[in-house]
């Protein structure tokens, strides 16, 4: 039979537990979801100066276009956040101020 101290076993069950909390939002950009690559994406939304606002499903992977650049991001919020600013995942180079991002719920995880 296995003899397990019981300090070690209590270690070990405070690792895993504290392993298996949720991570919080970052304030990164990870809290909208990961880049991807351009082959990956559904669709392309292109934006210009008169764009507000672009509308996307959480789970799909769009490519966003503006004068020439592009970046292809899937789109995955935090806590299921239903809207955020485009600049927080534009590449920094892109004019994406002013710009939301509405998500709507994907009807694939629906219960």
């Amino acid at each position: 039979m296995l003899f397990i101290p019981r300090s070690a076993l209590a270690v070990l069950c405070a690792t895993f537990a504290f392993n298996a909390q949720a991570a919080g939002p970052s304030g990164s950009a990870a809290d909208y979801g990961v880049p991807a690559t351009h082959s990956a994406a559904a669709r392309s939304i292109t934006i210009d100066s008169s764009t507000r606002h672009i509308n996307v499903t959480r789970g799909e992977t769009i490519t966003i276009v503006r004068d020439g650049q592009r970046f292809t991001w899937q789109v995955d919020t935090y806590s299921n956040r239903s809207v955020f600013a485009l600049a927080e995942i534009a590449p920094k180079s892109m004019q994406a101020d002013g710009i939301k991002v509405y998500i709507a719920g994907n009807p694939l995880y629906a219960g």
